[in-house]
């Protein structure tokens, strides 16, 4: 009986090792809300992203969401960052749900309720509407979607200090993407990179999400 928990608790540490090993991330300072923002990508059998937050200064993340399996690989995955233009509440939006998180009392919440998603601007109800992607290419060229590679060109870097009004939701700030860089063509275990608002475009709707 000890053999084979020995074995077993031998195979959790390698798995766990491989996990460690296969995983990736990116983080970014939310200033001036005093959080560190962290995307990670995950290759185990399958793909995972989650992210976290933690205080500056603090040796461990306060608030973080699950690991999420994600569907349609190989790289189907991202994230989007946008705060309201107060500054209370930030969103995060990875295609799988909608994230919220309220700096002042510390609160993190996520959803699949589409109806709250944040009211789109003029531009961002007419690409909703036609729905294609033949329309949306005529409305709206050259934008990038969300899950998309990171080009090699595409550099990171910190948040703008003075970040964009999003092209697509009233009442927020764009402040950049996370994503898998397309650096050396691998795919599995390849950077993950952070480019700020002002690198590259805004990705077209990218708080659209399915939850499955």
């Amino acid at each position: 009986m000890r053999l084979a928990f020995l074995a077993i608790g031998v195979v959790c540490l390698v798995y766990a090792g491989w996990h460690f090993a296969m995983t990736r991330s990116s983080a970014i300072r939310l200033e001036p809300a005093g959080y560190e923002l962290t995307y990670s990508m995950a290759w185990g059998w399958g793909m995972e992203e989650r992210l976290t937050l933690k205080r500056f200064g603090a040796l461990w993340p306060s608030q973080s969401s699950e690991w999420t399996e994600i569907w349609k690989r190989p790289y189907h995955s991202g994230m989007v960052v946008y705060v309201g233009d107060d500054g209370s509440t930030y969103y995060f939006g990875t295609g799988y749900g909608l994230h919220f998180f309220q700096p002042k009392s510390g609160a993190y919440w996520s959803t699949c309720d589409k109806g709250s998603i944040p009211s789109r601007t003029a531009l961002g109800e007419r690409l909703s509407f036609f729905g294609s992607n033949a329309a949306e290419e005529d409305l709206d060229p050259d934008a990038p979607r969300l899950f998309e590679y990171i080009q090699a060109n595409e550099s990171s870097g910190a948040i703008p200090a003075s970040p964009p009004a999003s092209r697509y939701y009233a009442g927020l700030k764009y402040l950049g993407r996370f994503g898998l860089a397309a650096t050396n063509g691998r795919g599995r275990g390849d950077e993950v990179r952070f480019v700020p608002a002002g690198t590259s475009l805004e990705p077209r709707l990218g708080l659209q999400f399915n939850c499955g």
